[in-house]
């Protein structure tokens, strides 16, 4: 009689500590459920995928123009010639007017990551042909790195992305450019 006691009292013990992890793994789950959700919100009416009925063809030109969006033609001189000591080269940077961001232009020496030359903000359809850089350069050939750092076009001006170009400046003696 006594063991059947002992029995039930460790059952009752045993249920009550199941009941307590019940609910206090309830209770986790419906915090991290609701996690986030103070900001904003999902629309329980929303359905994953892409709209049904759409065909192939309007389906490859939806990611084509997503992939053209997030595309930037830049141009620049893979191989400039500066004037003796750097001070007139034709790095030749161009944003092509199909582009939809700003551009600003760094131009690094590999060796010391120096910056040689840095442009200001440059719109869709400008380029810059002609630039000084800001260290005079001994005669010779120099390995750089160009920067292209892309900027949205409205009042935000967030950076976007970072695209990086090799090119060698070749430093002549006297005067090139007239």
């Amino acid at each position: 009689m006594e063991q059947k006691k002992r029995s039930r009292k460790w059952i009752i013990i045993l249920v009550i500590l199941l009941i307590c992890a019940g609910v206090a793994v309830g209770f986790l789950y419906s915090v991290n459920q609701n996690r986030g959700k103070d900001r904003l919100a999902r629309d329980e009416e929303a359905l994953g995928g892409l709209l049904p009925g759409k065909s192939p063809s309007e389906i490859a030109d939806l990611l084509n123009q997503k992939v053209e969006e997030g595309m930037v033609d830049i141009g620049i001189a893979a191989e400039p010639v500066f004037e003796e000591g750097g001070k007139k080269g034709k790095l030749g940077i161009e944003n092509v007017p199909g582009n939809r961001y700003s551009l600003q232009v760094d131009l690094l020496l590999d060796e010391t990551q120096e910056t040689l030359y840095r442009s200001g903000l440059i719109d869709p359809g400008y380029y810059i042909e002609y630039v000084a850089l800001n260290r005079q350069l001994k005669n010779g050939d120099y390995k750089a790195t160009a920067v292209f750092t892309t900027y949205a076009l409205d009042e935000t001006e967030d950076e976007i992305a970072k695209t990086r170009v090799n090119v060698v400046l070749h430093i002549r003696d006297g005067k090139i450019y007239s």
